[in-house]
Order: structure tokens, then C-alpha cells, then sequence
């Protein structure tokens, strides 16, 4: 399949369309549950985690009661949060599924979960609650298989790979659109959650398509005993025991992209949790205008397919130089996306009405710099056979950082003192500083050994046409 998707470019673009609509629909759902919040207890679901506070009858045939569903909304925040777990602790696991089997058949895998997934959310009901957790679960782990199958596509496009994956952890990242699209819809009643989960789980068939027409059931590995990789002028032999895994895990731009993600990643997993309160706090508990401040940060995440490509375009600016270059690409990246984290702290500690919106700008760009960055750097800077494991290896370590905002969310007890949560990621920001100094190290160490090759070979070629002229 890779051979002859590379000798049929149109059938590569189509494949590439096809995976980049089906990742936009499909393998970021999750971060957006929280929009269904609202919407679950019209179904009555964990209504039994409800308590009754007062009743006051107003005539014979009406009563007013008051409740309180704290516990309610905690059952949903407990599913929300499993599901954020279970999407990237298992990625190290499906990584491997897919350097030892393909990316075929972790999507046939993930076609399994993503069924199981959406069709427990559209035969959910009072008295099967836990069918909640089922769905973000196994939505969860079937979103993680799409989205790591789908990056194997970038090693068809060697010269535009870090473009290509840009487009993916785009589309990735417009999915958390779609829960908030539902709720828009069952509020309206245009459309019931069942109806809409039925026509979600119908989706698996974009995931049999993909899997059957553009994905591989496993890389094919030369069996040459030495590779050589031709970089511009710089030439590097690589012999096939040299070329491992544990190479490439221990490769120190590897743990820079990975201690990058997981400590500035808590920018975006901190913002979401305390946002909504946050945001009250600077309205003056003015219910309308929050909910008009959540719609703008929801219906955001639908502009990273369009800023993707822009930092794609950065990874793959003149990667025909050699691997200086394009260490030189990264450097300027993952600088930036510190840059952006910094400033997103900075802003969410103000306490003023124009705060929210500036941190959606900068939300906007930081996580698609973070995510779209760290992801294309892997993509682009090692080979096809090992993406999978390192994206899974780094997604895992992510997602166990990433449990820190449970503290974070303890520090703020209240919306005055969430910039205590702040304040700590700040101080972990700086602390990547180092990693942005070890970056440049890097570029401009390989940049001094590319010029003492240049030299080298100069003199070899020298001594070459004076031992012919004797």
C-alpha cells in the first residue's frame, strides 16, 4: 500500500483528505464533553445523585422544589475525566500495536471501541448511568487510535511530513467542536443525543474506509544492512543496529519535545477546569454574558485547522539544507510556543473583563503551537517505522504530568485565588527555559560540526586531485 500510494500522488491527497476529515470528526471529541453537561440531565442521568433541599407548594396542583445536584455534576466530571485519562495512557501501548502490526490494524482496533464507545452513549438512561463512563472510555481509547494511525500518512510526504502532520493535530484539535454542536442542537430540539450518537457511531465506516484504502497493516523495512541519509551537504551512514528505538528515545530533541508537552500542556488542561468559574467571578455572576465567553472559547478550537499550517509550514521551512535547518525550525518553534505559554499565565491572573478574551487569543495559538510543534518535531525528525512508539511513549508521559491540574484545581479554592494555579505553571515555564537554551545548544553545535565537515571534505578533495596531478 505505501509503494503504490507513493507512485499515485492524486490517490495520496485523496487519502490525505479523507484521514484529515475523519481525525476532525473523530479523534478529538473528548475534549469538548464538558458542553454536554447542560444536556445530560434532561435525560435524567445520576438525577438519583440529586438532593432535595426545600419544597414550597404553591397551590394544589404545582410545588416549587429546590435541589441540589452537586453530586450530579461530579458523576459527570468523574466521566469527563476518565475519559481524558484513557486517552493518552494507553498511547505508548497502540504505539507499539503500530510499529509491530501497522496503523491498519490499530484503526480496525479503534473501530471496536469507537462502536462500542457511541453506541453506550445513545442507549444510555436513567438506571444506566454508568454508560457515561462507557462512553468516554472507549470513545477515549478508539480517539487515540485515529489519531496515531492517521500521522503514519506523513511518512508519504517526505518532503512536506511536518506540513502533513501539522494538518492532523489540526483537525485533532477542531474535534472538541462537536459536543458543543450537540448541545446547540438538542437545545434547540432539533435533534435527540441518541439520534446524534447513532449517526456518530456510523462514522466507523470513514475508519473501515481509511484503514482498507490508505493505511498499511505494517511498514516495510528495507533489508539493507546500512542505510545512508543524504541531507544537503551533510551525509551521515547509519548502520541498522545503531537505528533503534532506544536510539531514538534517548535522543535528547525527543525528551526536550517531551518535557516541553507535558509541562506546558497543563496551560491548556488547567484553563478548561477553571474557566467557567473564572469567568462568573469577572462578569459579576452575570449567567448570560459567561455562557456568551463559553461559546467563544468552545467554537475557538475550530480555527486551529487554519493556524495548524502555519507552524507546519515553519517544520518544513527549507528542510533540503540538512538536519541543521531543521533543528533550526524546531528551536524557533518550541520557543515560541514558551513564549505563548508565558503569556497565557500572565493573562488568566488579571482579574479584568477584556482578560478572557485575550486568553482565548492566546489559547488559540499556544496550544496549536504546543500540540501541532511537538507533534510535527516528531514526525518530521525521526523515521516512519519509529513514530508511532515515540508518540505513544510521549503522550503517555504527558499524560501522567497531566495529572498535576488535579492539585492545581485544589489550589484554587475559589475563583479569587485561581491564579495560585497560575502562578505554579508560570514557575514551571521558566523552568523549561533551560530546554529552550538546550535547543539552541544543539543547533548551533551541529551547525560548527556541518561547517568542519564542509572543510574536511574540501581537503579531501584537494589531496585527491594533487595525488592525480602527481
Amino acid at each position: 500500500m505505501a509503494k503504490s500510494m507513493g507512485d499515485r500522488p492524486v490517490f495520496k491527497i485523496v487519502g490525505l483528505i479523507w484521514i484529515f476529515l475523519e481525525t476532525s470528526l473523530l479523534a478529538g471529541n473528548i475534549f469538548g464533553f464538558g458542553s454536554l453537561f447542560s444536556v445530560l440531565p434532561g435525560y435524567g442521568i445520576y438525577e438519583s445523585r440529586c438532593k432535595t433541599i426545600s419544597e414550597k407548594a404553591i397551590s394544589n396542583a404545582t410545588a416549587t422544589i429546590a435541589k441540589d445536584c452537586k453530586g450530579q455534576v461530579d458523576e459527570y466530571q468523574f466521566a469527563f475525566a476518565l475519559g481524558i485519562g484513557f486517552y493518552n495512557l494507553p498511547a505508548v501501548l497502540l504505539g507499539i500495536v503500530i510499529d509491530l502490526f501497522g496503523p491498519r490494524t490499530l484503526k480496525l482496533i479503534g473501530i471496536v471501541f469507537h462502536l462500542i464507545g457511541w453506541l453506550s452513549l445513545a442507549l444510555i438512561r436513567p438506571g444506566y448511568d454508568w454508560l457515561l463512563s462507557c462512553h468516554t472510555i472507549f470513545t477515549s481509547v478508539a480517539q487515540m487510535c485515529v489519531l496515531l494511525s492517521s500521522f503514519t500518512i506523513s511518512g508519504h510526504f517526505t518532503k512536506t511530513r511536518g506540513l502533513v502532520s501539522s494538518l492532523i493535530s489540526g483537525a485533532q484539535l477542531s474535534g472538541a467542536i462537536w459536543y458543543a454542536i450537540f448541545q446547540l442542537l438538542i437545545e434547540t430540539k432539533w435533534i435527540s443525543l441518541s439520534t446524534l450518537s447513532f449517526m456518530w457511531a456510523s462514522f466507523s465506516i470513514l475508519m473501515l474506509g481509511s484503514s482498507i484504502f490508505f493505511l498499511d497493516w505494517r511498514f516495510q523495512l528495507s533489508t539493507k544492512s546500512k542505510d545512508t541519509k543524504s541531507t544537503g551537504n551533510e551525509a551521515v551512514v547509519i548502520s541498522r543496529s545503531e537505528d533503534s528505538l532506544v536510539r531514538h528515545l534517548t535522543n535528547p530533541i525527543f525528551i526536550v519535545v517531551t518535557c516541553f508537552l507535558g509541562c506546558l500542556l497543563l496551560t491548556v488542561s488547567y484553563l478548561p477546569v477553571v474557566w467557567f468559574p473564572w469567568v462568573m467571578y469577572l462578569t459579576g455572576f452575570n449567567l448570560k454574558l459567561a455562557n456568551r465567553f463559553t461559546s467563544m472559547y468552545n467554537m475557538s478550537t475550530v480555527l486551529s485547522i487554519f493556524i495548524s499550517p502555519i507552524f507546519g509550514f515553519m517544520i518544513d521551512y527549507k528542510v533540503q539544507r540538512g538536519y541543521s535547518q531543521r533543528l533550526l525550525n524546531v528551536s524557533v518553534l518550541q520557543t515560541l510556543t514558551w513564549l505563548g505559554s508565558i503569556a497565557l499565565c500572565i493573562v488568566c491572573m488579571f482579574r479584568t473583563i477584556a482578560a478572557p478574551i485575550v486568553a482565548i487569543c492566546i489559547f488559540v495559538f499556544s496550544r496549536t503551537m504546543l500540540v501541532t510543534g511537538c507533534q510535527s518535531v516528531i514526525t518530521t525528525m525521526f523515521p516512519p517505522q519509529y513514530i508511532g512508539t515515540l508518540l505513544g511513549v510521549m503522550w503517555t508521559v504527558v499524560a501522567f504530568i497531566s495529572f498535576a491540574t488535579y492539585g492545581l484545581t485544589r489550589l484554587a479554592t475559589s475563583p479569587l485565588h485561581v491564579w495560585r494555579g497560575w502562578s505554579v505553571i508560570l514557575l514551571l515555564c521558566f523552568v523549561m527555559v533551560g530546554h529552550v537554551i538546550q535547543l539552541w545548544s544543539l543547533y548551533f553545535k551541529s551547525k560548527k560540526q556541518a561547517k568542519q565537515q564542509v572543510s574536511l571534505n574540501e581537503e579531501q578533495i584537494q589531496s585527491l586531485q594533487s595525488s592525480t596531478d602527481t
